[in-house]
């Protein structure tokens, strides 16, 4: 059963997926309910059953994440991606809150030079953003790039860490 908690955050709605306290996607309020049933059908092929407005230690800590209070994120999560995606998301993961890398610069640390492609790729498709902070990559020229939760959450996001930092 997949339990769904939507809640309102310094950059909007959003919902968190969840079995039992294992966190399976985050979700910002432009993607609708009905996408996020055909996620959970297509990548766990399960059904959202039940809405829970209960507290729970990945609300607790996004809201203080948003709010300044927290640099990182460690509830439980379940981690579904392809293998290559995965290194993707682990590896930005480590880096440094405050800080950006590019496309290029993390295809280079999953040791495919030339997979910058690849990891935008990896990127649009997290189901975990804030988890995973692939808000953190730009393009190489510096510009922001896109993002999931679209380009106002992502400058939020990045101004955010930079204050904080």
């Amino acid at each position: 059963m997949i339990e769904i908690d939507c809640f309102q955050s310094p950059i909007g709605g959003l919902s968190i997926l969840s079995i039992k306290e294992n966190v399976v996607k985050i979700s910002f309020e432009n993607e609708s309910r009905k996408k996020m049933e055909k996620w959970c059908r297509s990548h766990l092929n399960m059904e959202i059953i039940e809405e829970t407005d209960v507290p729970s230690l990945a609300k607790d800590q996004i809201l203080n994440y948003l709010s300044g209070k927290r640099t990182s994120l460690d509830f439980p999560v379940v981690h579904i991606n392809s293998p290559f995606s995965k290194k993707v998301l682990e590896t930005e993961r480590t880096i440094p809150y405050g800080q950006t890398r590019s496309y290029g610069e993390v295809a280079k640390m999953v040791n495919k030079p030339r997979a910058s492609r690849a990891v935008g790729s990896a990127n649009a498709e997290n189901p975990l953003p804030l988890y995973f902070p692939c808000h953190r990559i730009i393009c190489s020229d510096g510009s922001i790039g896109g993002f999931g939760g679209g380009i106002k959450v992502k400058h939020f996001l990045l101004d955010l860490e930079s204050r904080h930092y």
